[in-house]
């Protein structure tokens, strides 16, 4: 009797103690051979106008899944049908980050073990009309292994009105808690893509969640259709960011519209397997086809060879080859194989060169480095160091010193007709100064070239080179062709003299840049550095050869690197140069987006101040007073993307267009996503004929 009556008082305390019927936190469970279902809520009262969140919890047996709201290969995703109170509102449901299940050659994406599908719901601020407040779910899932089972069930959850103990249990605030961490995170900047026939090359920007390199990645599109889930999938991991190449589905995107989807980043720690989830919105790309999609690699190599020939007229690349068409001249009457010896070797320089620009930008792209052709010149100290060697060439040609009664000396002889070390340095310097310059036909083909496999990209540079070493070959194997330039004599004196003044011009020019790099403390230890360096040359001149030039050389190149170098590495190298007209403004991604939602058409000038052909462009087209009322009048925007000194933005903007430098012309229409690209070499009329097509 005695138990009884402690049986009798526990049952009545545990009564006392329960929680009454409304403050369930959970429906009654649903069960099937694979699934045990329930519905959860995050609060078990509710408040008029209050926000809170419910949903399905699926327990599954081990090797079982079910699936994302794009199953991917295979499958169907969860359906819920919801009743609610009058006038309570449900939300979309919001998908945990799913895992890439495989089932034989296919791939599906799905969930094992446990998942939480949550949605919001929104109560009214009207008074509740009954107590309980019932939710109901019908829900229809496909459960899976190898084969699939169709499966439903009523779900029933009843919510308590307000004045109860609104408290959310434990158990289920973990559940929730647990749940959202498994959302994926919406990632900003997020990226852009484009359609290549029937591939989709994706480039996402760097985020901290990308300092280390993951074990592996892949995408899944939001919706079934513009990703063939079980294709390969490939990716490279850089300090600028990742790309992947993703199969195109069934239903590929039309490569104007943006591509909604997860980036899956996955990490091995101690044998176990991470992942986190990133959701993009990756913007429309143009074809690469504007300009080089189409190119077959021999049309790629004859874009290369025209535009390394045409190099040749540059005014960058003239100076230097003057300086080489005097010594054939001097020669004219000599040794025709001696003549085709320098030829050669002229030839040999210029390749290597280019060989080696292309192997160095090639090996640091694929490091991770954002680069493109004319990289060397983004580099402050490499500009003084070859202002310093122009005028050291020109001071040599006026006559100021001579170095072993040859036009320059650089180890060897650098430009003497009778060295071949000299020739080969006069090629690779040609090489060097001709870099900056972008000629016809050269925007395609090294912008194909940058995105082909190294082989294939050396053979482009390759075939570049070749065109700008043509014409110093043709002379040298031909030299016929000099009996149209006058003899030996003295006006040859004077024309050395003469050509003195372009190796200044390119020094001046080399200086220019130079300001537009650095700050003013740097840009005057260059300008003492050269007055250093005259000053050494006239006494060089002026003195009898003897051992204590060593000492003097060394001496000045001390004080040149203590004046110039030094505060170059100190300098600031976020420093950007501020564009040249009150009416630019600096360009950026952010800025685009703003102009063109507000309903203005953009035009973007991508250059440098070492790119000629931008200059020439500007001065010609883009500053003349026409084009600039045509912009005021029709209220285009014009944005400077400054190239001058490294800008990894710039850079991967350049290789969206499929350019792997300078000049970019684009034309952004008014709440358009891809802007109008316009040719290399502009003209009044060709912007005004792509303004009025707006």
């Amino acid at each position: 009797m005695k138990k009884w009556h402690l049986l009798k008082a526990a049952l009545l305390l545990g009564f006392i103690l329960a929680p009454p019927a409304s403050l369930a936190f959970e429906s009654a469970v649903v069960s099937t051979e694979h699934v045990t279902v329930t519905l959860v809520s995050e609060q078990s009262n509710i408040e008029p106008g209050q926000a809170f969140w419910i949903g399905l919890h699926f327990e599954l047996i081990p090797h079982w899944h079910i699936y994302w709201r794009n199953p991917g290969a295979s499958g169907s995703a969860p359906v819920i049908r919801w009743t609610l109170p009058e006038g309570w509102e449900v939300g979309e449901v919001h998908w945990p980050v799913p895992k890439r299940i495989r089932v034989g050659p296919l791939s599906n994406y799905g969930y094992e073990d446990s998942v939480v599908l949550l949605v919001p719901v929104q109560v009214p601020p009207s008074p509740l009309l009954a107590d309980p407040q019932i939710i109901t779910a019908d829900a229809e899932w496909l459960v899976c292994r190898v084969d699939c089972i169709p499966e439903s069930g009523r779900l029933t959850l009843e919510l308590g009105n307000a004045g109860s103990d609104s408290s959310t249990a434990t158990e289920t605030r973990e559940l929730f808690n647990a749940t959202r961490a498994q959302w994926p995170v919406a990632m900003t900047p997020a990226g852009n893509y484009r359609l290549d026939d029937d591939t989709l090359a994706i480039s996402v920007a760097m985020t901290d969640a990308m300092t280390r390199s993951p074990a592996d990645v892949w995408f899944a599109a939001t919706e079934w259709g513009p990703v063939d889930a079980s294709g390969a999938q490939r990716w490279a991991h850089s300090t600028t960011g990742l790309t992947l190449s993703v199969p195109a589905g069934d239903l590929p995107p039309d490569g104007n519209s943006p591509l909604e989807g997860l980036l899956v980043m996955e990490s091995v720690s101690d044998g176990t397997t991470a992942q986190s989830g990133h959701y993009v919105r990756l913007a429309a790309e143009p074809p690469a086809s504007s300009e080089n999609r189409d190119l077959s690699p021999m049309t790629a190599l004859v874009f290369a060879f025209l535009g390394g020939l045409i190099l040749n007229i540059m005014p960058c690349v003239l100076p230097v080859l003057s300086i080489k068409i005097l010594g054939f001249v001097r020669e004219a009457g000599a040794n025709q194989q001696r003549l085709a010896y320098h030829g050669l070797s002229y030839t040999a320089g210029v390749l290597s060169c280019f060989t080696v620009l292309a192997a160095v930008l090639l090996a640091l792209r694929a490091s991770g480095e954002s680069l493109g052709w004319g990289f060397q010149l983004q580099s402050p100290v490499l500009v003084t160091l070859l202002t310093y060697l122009m005028l050291l060439v020109g001071l040599n040609l006026a006559g100021v010193f001579s170095v072993g009664g040859k036009l320059m000396n650089a180890g060897h002889s650098l430009t003497g007709i009778s060295g071949l070390p000299g020739t080969f340095a006069t090629g690779v310097l040609a090489a060097i100064v001709a870099s900056p310059c972008t000629a016809p036909f050269m925007g395609a083909a090294l912008g194909y070239a940058i995105t082909r496999p190294a082989a294939e990209s050396l053979a482009v540079f390759l075939s570049l080179g070749a065109g700008f070493a043509l014409p110093v070959l043709l002379l040298s194997l031909f030299p016929a062709w000099l009996q149209f330039i006058p003899r030996t004599g003295n006006w040859m004196t004077r024309f050395q003299q003469a050509l003195a003044f372009p190796m200044f011009a390119t020094a001046a020019w080399l200086l220019w840049v130079l300001s537009q790099q650095t700050d003013t403390w740097v840009y005057g230890g260059a300008l003492a550095g050269l007055v250093i360096l005259a000053f050494v040359a006239w006494l060089y001149g002026q003195w009898s050869p003897g051992g204590w030039r060593l000492w003097l050389l060394g001496t000045c190149t001390a004080a040149t690197l203590t004046l110039v170098i030094v505060p170059m590495l100190a300098s600031d190298p976020s420093a950007q140069p501020q564009p040249d007209s009150s009416d630019d403004r600096p360009w950026s991604e952010q800025q685009v987006q703003e102009l063109t939602a507000a309903g203005r058409p953009v035009f973007v000038n991508f250059t440098a101040a070492w790119c000629i052909t931008c200059k020439v462009n500007e001065q010609l087209a883009l500053s003349t007073d026409n084009t600039r009322q045509l912009f005021k009048a029709r209220s285009i925007a014009y944005l400077v993307a400054d190239w001058t000194r490294r800008d990894p933005a710039i850079t991967r903007q350049l290789e969206r267009y499929g350019r792997s430098g300078v000049p970019l012309y684009l034309l952004y229409p008014p709440a358009a996503e891809l802007p109008v690209v316009l040719p290399q070499l502009l003209t009044e009329g060709n912007i005004a004929e792509a303004i009025d097509k707006l």
